[in-house]
Formats: C-alpha cells, sequence, structure tokens
C-alpha cells in the first residue's frame, strides 16, 4: 500500500521497470497506459493519506481523472488492489472486485475480469499474467509465476507455481514458466523490497 512519498516513488519505479520502458518518464505525446498508471498510483497515495485536507483535495483532482479516463475504457479498476511492479497492457473492459488481492509484477491485458462470487474475491499471487479475455473468479488462491491464457476462465485455486492454463474451465496446458514472466521478474529483482505489500 502506497502511503509515504518515497513508497509512491519505489511504487512508480516498479512498474516502470515491469513495464520495460527505457525512459524515465512518459513521452510528452504517447505512453497513454503508462500515464494511465502513473494517475492510478497517485490516486492511491493520496486516497491513502486523505486525512490531510492537501490530500485529500488531491486525490479528488487526481481520482476525477482518473475516473474519466477509466471510464473512457469501459473499465473498474479499485484503488489499493495491485501490489508494485503492475502493467496495464491495453485498459479497455477490465472488471476487477474491489475485495481482490492482486501481488507484485502482475501484468493484464484487455477484458480481463477478477470478479467475486459467492461473496468472495480471488488472491492472486506474485509475478501472474492474465493474457486477453482471461477471467478468474471466485474465492480462489492463485499461485506465483502462473500465466493464465488468453479466453480462460478459472474457477478452482491454482496450486502450482511456474504453470500455464487455458481453456474454460482452465486447466494446466504447460508446466515452463512463461519467458516473458521471468525476463520481467529479472529486471524488478534488485529493486524490490520485502517490507511493502
Amino acid at each position: 500500500m502506497i502511503k509515504t512519498r518515497e513508497d509512491l516513488k519505489y511504487y512508480l519505479e516498479c512498474d516502470r521497470l515491469a513495464r520495460g520502458e527505457q525512459k524515465l518518464r512518459p513521452s510528452l505525446l504517447g505512453d497513454k497506459m503508462w500515464k494511465f498508471q502513473i494517475l492510478y498510483r497517485k490516486a492511491e497515495y493520496h486516497y491513502n493519506n486523505r486525512s490531510n485536507p492537501w490530500h485529500r483535495l488531491m486525490y479528488y483532482a487526481d481520482y476525477f481523472t482518473f475516473r474519466r479516463k477509466r471510464d473512457r475504457l469501459c473499465s473498474e479498476l479499485p484503488l489499493n488492489v495491485f501490489a508494485e511492479g503492475l502493467v496495464i497492457w491495453h485498459g479497455q473492459n477490465i472488471i476487477v472486485n474491489e475485495s481482490a488481492k492482486v501481488g507484485r509484477n502482475f501484468s493484464i491485458s484487455a477484458g480481463c475480469c477478477i470478479g467475486q462470487a459467492h461473496g468472495e474475491a480471488p488472491v492472486i499471487g506474485d509475478n501472474v499474467e492474465m493474457t486477453i479475455g482471461s477471467m478468474v473468479l471466485g474465492g480462489i488462491r492463485i499461485a506465483s509465476d502462473v500465466t493464465i491464457g488468453a479466453g480462460a476462465v478459472v474457477v478452482k485455486n491454482i496450486d502450482s507455481p511456474g504453470t500455464s492454463w487455458g481453456g474454460v474451465p482452465a486447466r494446466c496446458i504447460s508446466h515452463r514458466e512463461n519467458a516473458y514472466v521471468a525476463e520481467k521478474k529479472q529486471r524488478l529483482q534488485a529493486i524490490l523490497r520485502q517490507d511493502i505489500k
């Protein structure tokens, strides 16, 4: 959770490295999803410090702008769900339940859903990738280093790390670690802290 200015800088740097960005800042023109993620993190920071009048004011400003952009993408992205190292590749039609908990170094693409079922929401481990149109539903747990293939629907626990899953309902289709996920882990290895969750 982002509570201090140092936390904010740390999360932004983790997100930048996870995205594989060589630049330190987004371009003035372009880099829309990167800018969207930065706005999301700033809204979290100010929301978590909203007892301070200045942070409350900044929260309203940042969250209003974030919500407007989010709504244009037809997505629902609640605050304080994603740990550091987030990558949103395509922001359209992403639905995430506010009770879900998502670990570090997470990637998500368009049309994905992390949804509640029977009053419970998923808990997702570190280094997980959800590709286009995939869904994780209900009070289930996803192990770390898991890739969920395009269009897959996960409704049961995934206990095996380093696996890939596909189909409806999802089943294991590979026991090899996703090369993209491994590369992201390598980029983030030097910066990840143990004291923030």
